[in-house]
């Protein structure tokens, strides 16, 4: 007997109409299975009657303007178990930082391909942290430091400054400095492990101790700490992984 692919219940929560029945349209062939959208997020269970609680929020992020953070946290306080990607018409780093402490797996730019955006939806499923890590890369390349985000009970996002300037460079191994370069691209674990070779499980255990050795809580912030510290690659120069 073949299993069945399992369903996704996606939320749609846009500002434009032909922007909502455009991603209806790339969803309608996928696992991603978009259920009634629109409606205030407080009465949305209400609205919803029969439907699954949702699995995943695609949320525009001109719905709000600057109050998408708190849309993304208000959407998490009410579906904790819930992914959620931003999609974007253009690369704003300081948008893009504020969703991802917010709570969001994913920050997208609506240009990208419709296969792409697929594939993008399918890693934040798969627990990655998905967003435009060539784009990233050129942003913070131009700014004289890399941010630092006020640190807060929800996201406990810390000082990466005050975390990279107690752990030297020359703490990490050659392996852990081969896989945060990957991390800068944005590469998941198991294009990670393809490239160098080696289980996943073993680059599962490299990430968590590199996490440890550089004290940052997430994979985006290890990105940012070694854009920042590490010397660059010929990696760097071929794009992200995301974005091949």
């Amino acid at each position: 007997m073949t299993r069945s692919v399992l369903q996704v219940a996606t939320v749609l929560l846009c500002k434009n109409s032909m922007l909502r029945e455009g991603l209806r349209h790339i969803l309608s062939s996928t696992r991603f299975r978009v259920i009634p959208e629109g409606v205030p997020l407080g009465t949305i269970e209400d609205k919803l009657a029969s439907e699954p609680i949702p699995d995943l929020f695609i949320i525009d992020v001109n719905l709000r303007q600057a109050g998408t953070a708190d849309l993304i946290r208000e959407t998490k306080a009410q579906y904790p178990e819930a992914k959620i990607v931003v999609l974007s018409d253009d690369f704003d780093l300081n948008v893009m930082m504020a969703t991802l402490q917010a709570g969001a797996e994913g920050y997208c730019l609506a240009t990208i391909g419709c296969d792409v955006l697929v594939k993008y939806i399918d890693l934040v499923m798969l627990g990655e942290l998905v967003f435009p890590s060539s784009i990233f890369l050129s942003a913070l390349s131009s700014r004289d430091k890399v941010p630092t985000p006020r640190r807060t009970p929800a996201d406990g996002i810390e000082d990466l400054q005050a975390a990279s300037a107690e752990l030297p460079v020359r703490t990490l191994s050659s392996r852990e400095a081969e896989i945060l370069h990957c991390l800068m691209e944005g590469a998941p674990n198991k294009i990670i492990a393809r490239r160098l070779e080696v289980a996943e499980a073993t680059v599962k255990v490299h990430v968590k101790a590199i996490l440890r050795k550089i004290r940052v809580a997430n994979r985006t912030q290890a990105a940012m700490w070694a854009v920042a510290h590490l010397p660059a690659t010929s990696m760097e120069a071929e794009g992200g992984w995301l974005e091949r």
